[in-house]
């Protein structure tokens, strides 16, 4: 079975984004990960070592919250 979550995110801007997560969460099978994104892109690493984004239009990082 695939499990998948849906963080979204914000910038300082007011634009918002969305991580779609998916991974295998089945036992004795391969695991695997796949994260599409949504408004943002790919920007590095943060201090923590977490993936960090920024809006694709406006460039400003963005933070998750709590929902859409």
């Amino acid at each position: 079975m695939t499990m998948r979550t849906y963080p979204h995110f914000a910038c300082s801007n007011g634009h918002k984004g969305q991580e779609m997560r998916s991974e295998n969460d089945q036992p004795y099978s391969t695991p695997w990960e796949s994260i599409t994104l949504t408004g943002m892109k790919e920007a590095g690493k943060d201090s923590k070592g977490y993936a960090a984004y920024v809006y694709q239009t406006c460039g400003q990082p963005m933070t998750q919250t709590k929902g859409p």
